[in-house]
């Protein structure tokens, strides 16, 4: 909650201190950057959070493999994207082209780093890591100009990014070695673990089109100016979606432990996810166009009415969220994947649609039909799979609570 309340702190101070045409090139650049990198980091979360818990001996070889992986791909997609021509109203000048690579590899690797050290049963770590990005990445905007570019902000970025990357990457690799003694017996075989990360990368690449493309699709539609608009909006909305996803995180590696009690943990996933879940969908409705009128009126005239349409998306969602986590644990992806499919294409097709007539409304409009699509698809085989893991014989200890995690 901290991080995506900073991450709004930013773009509020970054459009009081710089124009809004270059706040919006300067959020698409970042945007396009992040998905990217998410693309680049291969679906692997998925697999750190849901097999490192087991990895015994092995965790230090999964870790080191992966980020080296990671920085492979980071750098031929960040490369490619820029060599092909891909975004050429985002980048004005050689400089924005040669950082834009960079930024990928670094958001990659801040990025992956996250559910390593979930998976590792450190996540407190996760929101050090993430809070004090989140702060450190405002200051150097009170040393910019009124007529600085997009560039210098995304630059800035990349250099904190990149430090605190470095740091907690260290702290993983320490905690992977001091497990380098236990065993490694619970991990699945070779096939199985592939045919997971199969699933995963498939649907990495499947939902990486949604913030790869709403930003150029809204760009290349309406211009930069609104896309500074629909940026604050769809981070608030960003926000509380990683809010939730931290939560389902703790809840996946708890749930893997040999022996965990499911009972237990169903129980308290339901008292903190409910309350949570209202409370977002109110700070969406209330507190978001609140927030958009504090930065300019026209932020709140022209992306208040999309706010409330997310803060309904967010309930639904949450519901998503939950069979995506249970079928995750139960190994049970096919459905998940084609759910995920159709979430993207209704979003970025009916977006495509309506951006052109109704504005950012219009996407909006698209998110919350897919999710609403998805909500009917999960509903069944969630009670299901909550039922199959109620049901399940009781191991002799209680988890530790989500919280702690």
């Amino acid at each position: 909650m901290a991080t995506g309340a900073l991450g709004l702190v930013y773009w509020m101070i970054a459009e009081r201190m710089l124009p809004t045409s270059e706040v919006g090139r300067a959020s698409a650049m970042i945007s396009t950057a992040t998905a990217m990198s998410s693309l680049a980091c291969l679906s692997l979360a998925g697999a750190y959070e849901r097999f490192l818990p087991v990895a015994g001996h092995r965790t230090t070889r999964l870790i080191l493999g992966g980020y080296a992986l990671i920085g492979a791909t980071s750098a031929i997609l960040g490369t490619g994207f820029v060599l092909l021509g891909f975004g050429s109203k985002l980048f004005h000048s050689t400089t924005d082209k040669v950082m834009f690579p960079l930024l990928v590899l670094v958001l990659a690797y801040y990025a992956i780093t996250d559910p390593i050290l979930i998976g590792l049963r450190r996540s407190p770590a996760v929101a050090v890591k993430n809070v004090f990005l989140s702060v450190t990445k405002i200051i150097p905007l009170f040393f910019l100009t009124g007529t600085a570019t997009a560039m210098a902000v995304a630059g800035s970025w990349l250099l904190l990014a990149a430090l605190t990357t470095a740091v907690f990457i260290v702290h993983v690799v320490r905690i992977a070695i001091g497990r380098r003694t236990e065993s490694s017996e619970e991990l699945p075989a070779g096939r199985e673990l592939m045919a997971f990360q199969g699933v995963f990368f498939t649907m990495m690449l499947v939902s990486s089109v949604v913030p790869f493309a709403l930003p150029l699709i809204v760009v290349g539609t309406v211009g930069t100016t609104q896309n500074a608009y629909f940026n604050l909006a769809w981070t608030m909305n960003a926000a509380a979606g990683m809010l939730r996803s931290s939560f389902g995180a703790a809840f996946v590696v708890e749930a893997v432990q040999p022996g965990a009690d499911g009972q237990s943990l169903v129980r308290q996933l339901k008292r903190m996810l409910i309350p949570l879940t209202l409370v977002v969908a109110a700070g969406l409705a209330v507190g978001g166009p609140v927030l958009l009128w504090v930065v300019g009126a026209e932020y709140a005239r022209e992306a208040g009415p999309l706010m409330v349409i997310l803060a309904a998306q967010s309930i639904i969602d949450t519901v998503v969220i939950v069979y995506f986590m249970v079928a995750q644990i139960q190994r049970k992806l096919r459905l998940m994947l084609i759910v995920q499919i159709m979430i993207v294409t209704v979003t970025v097709a009916g977006s495509v649609l309506l951006l052109p007539h109704i504005g950012l409304i219009g996407v909006g409009c698209a998110s919350i039909a897919a999710s609403a699509i998805a909500f009917a698809v999960v509903i069944g085989p969630l009670i299901t799979g909550i039922r199959e893991m109620q049901h399940a014989e009781h191991p002799t200890h209680q988890p530790e609570p989500l919280t702690q995690q």
